[in-house]
C-alpha cells in the first residue's frame, strides 16, 4: 500500500513539473524573443518622459504627489492615476539597468510567468464537484498563458500595472481558499492589507476582496456542514461585511488623497461617456461590454487605441448589434439560474466581471476600450470557457468519437492563439508595426492617423505625416492636438500663416491648452509679431505654470529681442522647474561664455552635468571655456568625450583642433581640422581657414630654419 502511494505521489510530481514547463514553454513561444524591443505608445509618457522615473524624488513623499503619468496628482491634467509603486519599479530598473525596453519587456514576461503559475496552482486548490481539478486547472492556465489578450499587458511595459496588480490579485484569492472553513481573521487583515498594496500598483485592485469574497461564498458553500450550518452563515457574512467595510475605507482613502477631485477627459478619449443622450450613452456603454467579452472569446481585432471611429455609439433600439447585448445577458441570466448546481462556472464569472467593474463605465475612464485592462479578467475567462469545455467533454463520456473531436479542436485553439500571440507581440516591438496594425482594425479611428502621423514626423516622412494629420482632421474635425502638430508640421516647412492658422484652430476646439497657445507664441515669434508671441507664452503658463520648455521659448523671444538679461532670467527659470532641458543649458552658458563669464559658466556647467551626466552640447561648451581658460588637458579630455558621443558632428572636431592650435600641439592640430573638413567641406569654414593659417606658419618656420 505504501508503494502504491508513492508510486501515485511520484505520478502526480511528474504531472506538475510537466505541467510547468509546458505553460513557460507556451509563453516563450508566443512571445519570441525581445530583442531590437522599444518603448511604444503610453511607454514614452509614463516612462521615458517621467522625471519620477529617471530621477529619484529628495523629497520621498514627492513619488506620491504625482500621477501615473508624472503630472502633480492635484494638478487640472492629472488623470489622476495614482500608481506610485509601479512607477517605483521603473524607477529602480532604470537605475540598475538603465533606460532600456528590452529587459523591462523582459521583467513584464517573467510576471506573466508567475501569475500563470500561481493561477494553475489557484485552480487546483479549489473544491468543485464534477469535474476534474488537475484538468481545469493545467488547461485554464495553458489559455491564460497563451492568451493574445494579454500581448499589450506584457508587451507594453505600462502594463507592468495590470501584471502586478494580477500577481496581487492571485495571492489574495489563494490565501481566501486556504483559509476557508478556518477561524481568525488574519487572512482577512492580509487581504485587506495586500488590496492597500495593490492599489499602489493599480487602482482597480480596490475589487480584490470583491473577488475573495465571490470565491469565500462558493467554497465555503461547498464545503458547508449540516451541524454548523448557522454558525457559518453568520461567520462568513461578517467576513463579507469586513470585505466590504475595507473596501469602502480604501476608496475613500484613495479619493481623499487626490483631494475628491475627479479627472477631466476629452470627448477623443471616450465618445461614449461624452455622449448627451442618455440612451445612446447606456445602449453604447452596454454593447462595449459584449465587444470586451468577444475580444476574449476571440482576439483576432486588436488595436492599440479604441477611441475615435472603433466603434460607433449605439443610438437606437433597434440597432442590430444589441443582439449580440440580448444574447450575452441571456447567458448571464442562465449562469445565475444555475448558481448553486455549477460552482465552477459562477467562480470564472464571478472572477471575470468583478475585476472588470473599474473599467465598466461606472465612473468616467479615458478610454473605449482599453485591452490591457482585460488582464486579470481574462483569469476568469479563461475558467469559465475550460469549465465550459470540460463539462461538454465530461456530458459525452460515453461517445468517444466526439470526445476526440474535441481534444483535436482544443490543440487546434492552442495553435491559433499561440501564432496570434506571437504576431501580436511582434507588432508590439515597435511603434510603425503597431500603429500600421491598427489601421488594419479602425481604418476610421481619428487617434491612429494621428499616432502615425506623429510618428513620421519623428522619422522625417513629411509627406506621410500631412496625409494622416489631415485624414484626423477629416475623421474628427476638433481633434486639437492634430490641428496643433499640423501647424507645427506647416511651421517646419516655413508655411508660417497656415501654421498659425491650425494651431489656432486648435484653441478654438480647446481654449485652454497650454502646448497650442506655446506653440503658436512660437509661429508668431518667427512672424516678428513679439508682442503677440509674449501675449500667447504668457497664455500657456496661465494653464500650466510649471511650464518650462516655455520659459525655454520666452528666454529666446526675449534674446531675439536683444533683451540679454531677461533671455537669461527665463532660460534660468526653465532650468529650475526642469533641470532636463539641455537646449535651457545650452543657451545660458552660451551666454554666460559670449559674455566672458567664465567661472559662472564653469559653475552652471557643473550643475547641468548633475542633472544630464552625459549631455553633449553642456560639456562642449564646459570645454570651450576650459581652453580659453588655458585648462587644456581637462578640456581636450571632455571634447574627446563629445566626439565619442557623435563622431560626425564638425563643430566638436573644429573646436577640439582650435584647443591644439592654441595648446602649440600642430600635428594634433591638423588632424583635427583634416577631420572636420572631411565630414563637412562645405560648412567646415573655419576649420579650412585655420588650417591654412597653420600650414602657412609651419612654412614660414620652415623657411627660417634654412
Amino acid at each position: 500500500m505504501v508503494n502504491l502511494d508513492l508510486r501515485q505521489t511520484s505520478a502526480l510530481h511528474s504531472l506538475v513539473c510537466q505541467s510547468i514547463l509546458v505553460l513557460i514553454c507556451l509563453i516563450c513561444f508566443g512571445y519570441g524573443g525581445l530583442s531590437g524591443a522599444k518603448f511604444v505608445f503610453d511607454d514614452t509618457v509614463a516612462i521615458v518622459k517621467n522625471k519620477n522615473v529617471y530621477t529619484l524624488p529628495t523629497n520621498w513623499t514627492a513619488i506620491f504627489s504625482h500621477d501615473f503619468w508624472g503630472a502633480p496628482l492635484l494638478s487640472a491634467d492629472s488623470h489622476k492615476s495614482f500608481r506610485p509603486l509601479t512607477t517605483l519599479m521603473f524607477h529602480y530598473e532604470y537605475a540598475l539597468l538603465g533606460l532600456g525596453a528590452s529587459h523591462m519587456k523582459f521583467l513584464n514576461l517573467l510576471l506573466h510567468c508567475v501569475n500563470t503559475l500561481l493561477m494553475w496552482r489557484l485552480v487546483r486548490s479549489l473544491y468543485v464537484e464534477d469535474i476534474d481539478i488537475e484538468r481545469w486547472a493545467t488547461i485554464s492556465a495553458a489559455l491564460f498563458a497563451a492568451h493574445p489578450i494579454h500581448v499589450e499587458a506584457v508587451s507594453g511595459v505600462v502594463g507592468r500595472a495590470e501584471l502586478m496588480f494580477g500577481l496581487i490579485h492571485l495571492l489574495c484569492l489563494l490565501l481566501t481558499v486556504a483559509s476557508v472553513d478556518k477561524r481568525g481573521g488574519s487572512s482577512i487583515i492580509s487581504i485587506l492589507l495586500l488590496t492597500a498594496i495593490g492599489m499602489l500598483f493599480k487602482e482597480s485592485a480596490v475589487t480584490i476582496p470583491l473577488s475573495c469574497a465571490a470565491l469565500d461564498y462558493f467554497q465555503n458553500g461547498t464545503y458547508m456542514l449540516p451541524l454548523k450550518l448557522q454558525q457559518r452563515i453568520i461567520t462568513t457574512r461578517l467576513r463579507y461585511l469586513v470585505y466590504l467595510f475595507g473596501t469602502g475605507l480604501l476608496i475613500v482613502l484613495r479619493l481623499w488623497w487626490q483631494n475628491f477631485e475627479a479627472p477631466e477627459f476629452k470627448a477623443v478619449d471616450n465618445p461614449i461617456a461624452h455622449s448627451e443622450q442618455l440612451l445612446t450613452r447606456g445602449l453604447s456603454q452596454q454593447y462595449l461590454y459584449v465587444m470586451n467579452f468577444w475580444l476574449m472569446l476571440c482576439p483576432q481585432w486588436l488595436c492599440f487605441d479604441w477611441a475615435l471611429g472603433c466603434i460607433q455609439l449605439v443610438t437606437s433600439i433597434w440597432d442590430m448589434r444589441l443582439q449580440a447585448v440580448i444574447a450575452f445577458y441571456s447567458f448571464i441570466f442562465v449562469s445565475l439560474m444555475n448558481f448553486r448546481r455549477l460552482a465552477g462556472l459562477m467562480i470564472g464569472l464571478a472572477l471575470m466581471v468583478i475585476p472588470f467593474l473599474p473599467a465598466s463605465g461606472i465612473i468616467r475612464v479615458g478610454f473605449v476600450i482599453a485591452e490591457r485592462t482585460l488582464y486579470v479578467p481574462s483569469m476568469g475567462f479563461c475558467l469559465l470557457f475550460v469549465y465550459g469545455f470540460l463539462y461538454c467533454y465530461n456530458y459525452m463520456a460515453d461517445q468517444a468519437h466526439w470526445r476526440h473531436l474535441l481534444q483535436a479542436l482544443l490543440m487546434l485553439l492552442f495553435a491559433v492563439l499561440m501564432l496570434r500571440t506571437r504576431q501580436r507581440a511582434a507588432d508590439w516591438l515597435n511603434e510603425e508595426q503597431l500603429f500600421s496594425s491598427a489601421l488594419q482594425v479602425c481604418p476610421n479611428n481619428a487617434k491612429v492617423h494621428y499616432n502615425i502621423a506623429r510618428l513620421a514626423t519623428d522619422m522625417g516622412n513629411s509627406s506621410r505625416a500631412f496625409h494622416h494629420y489631415h485624414r484626423a482632421i477629416e475623421l474628427y474635425p476638433e481633434y486639437e492636438s492634430a490641428l496643433m502638430n499640423l501647424g507645427n508640421l506647416y511651421r517646419e516647412h516655413g508655411q508660417l500663416q497656415t501654421a498659425e492658422k491650425f494651431i489656432r484652430a486648435a484653441l478654438a476646439a480647446y481654449p485652454a491648452f497650454p502646448v497650442a497657445w506655446m506653440n503658436l507664441g512660437i509661429v508668431q515669434s518667427a512672424q516678428k509679431k513679439y508682442t503677440e508671441a509674449l501675449d500667447s507664452y504668457k497664455q500657456a503658463l496661465k494653464y500650466r505654470t510649471d511650464y518650462a520648455v516655455c520659459y525655454y521659448n520666452m528666454g529666446n523671444l526675449y534674446l531675439e529681442q536683444q533683451r540679454y538679461a531677461e533671455a537669461l532670467h527665463h532660460w534660468q527659470h526653465a532650468v529650475a522647474v526642469n533641470p532636463r532641458q539641455p537646449k535651457a543649458w545650452a543657451n545660458i552658458l552660451t551666454m554666460l561664455d559670449n559674455r566672458s563669464m567664465y567661472e559662472d559658466a564653469l559653475r552652471l556647467s557643473e550643475q547641468g552635468l548633475l542633472q544630464l551626466p552625459h549631455e553633449p552640447s553642456i560639456m562642449f561648451i564646459r570645454a570651450n571655456v576650459l581652453g580659453k581658460l588655458k585648462h587644456y588637458v581637462e578640456a581636450e579630455s571632455l571634447y574627446k568625450q563629445v566626439i565619442e558621443l557623435d563622431p560626425h558632428n564638425m563643430l566638436y572636431h573644429t573646436n577640439l583642433g582650435v584647443l591644439y592650435h592654441r595648446w602649440d600641439k600642430v600635428q594634433e592640430a591638423i588632424d583635427s581640422y583634416r577631420t572636420a573638413i572631411s565630414i563637412n567641406a562645405v560648412r567646415s569654414t573655419t576649420a579650412r581657414d585655420n588650417l591654412g593659417k597653420l600650414l602657412k606658419r609651419m612654412e614660414r618656420e620652415a623657411i627660417n630654419e634654412q
